[in-house]
């Protein structure tokens, strides 16, 4: 059997040396983009052999922070801290339009701004 054509085995052997790695007091190897656009920003992350199910997104006291854990299929009650981000989320992001979707093993955090960011918006002067 050719192991380097298994892709099964080279998932498995990667997963299993991230662990090694990370236990070792390494890290895994992640990579973080932050985009701006017009109407928002997107964060993008990447962490190599990491699952979908891994990555958690929350949203609390306006931050927000991306984490992955990584999950031992022989010890269900083992989870190894593979990767932590916190980001401090600017007062223009709508919290409740934030949304995270993984796409081809990238994981996307989307930061919609309010309208009231996008457009000016000209306030009277009264008079008093």
């Amino acid at each position: 059997m050719n192991l380097i054509h298994n892709k099964k085995f080279l998932k498995n052997i990667a997963q299993h040396l991230n662990l090694f790695n990370t236990i070792s007091g390494g890290v895994s190897e992640t990579q973080v983009t932050v985009s701006k656009y017009t109407r928002g920003a997107v964060i993008k992350v990447w962490a190599a052999s990491v699952s979908p199910e891994s990555f958690k997104v929350m949203v609390h006291n306006n931050q927000l922070t991306i984490f992955s854990l990584l999950h031992s299929n022989d010890n269900p009650d083992l989870h190894v801290p593979m990767f932590n981000r916190v980001f401090v989320i600017p007062p223009q992001v709508n919290i409740n339009e934030i949304e995270a979707v993984y796409h081809e093993g990238q994981l996307q955090v989307r930061l919609p701004y309010h309208s009231a960011a996008i457009r000016p918006k000209e306030i009277e002067i009264k008079q008093l």
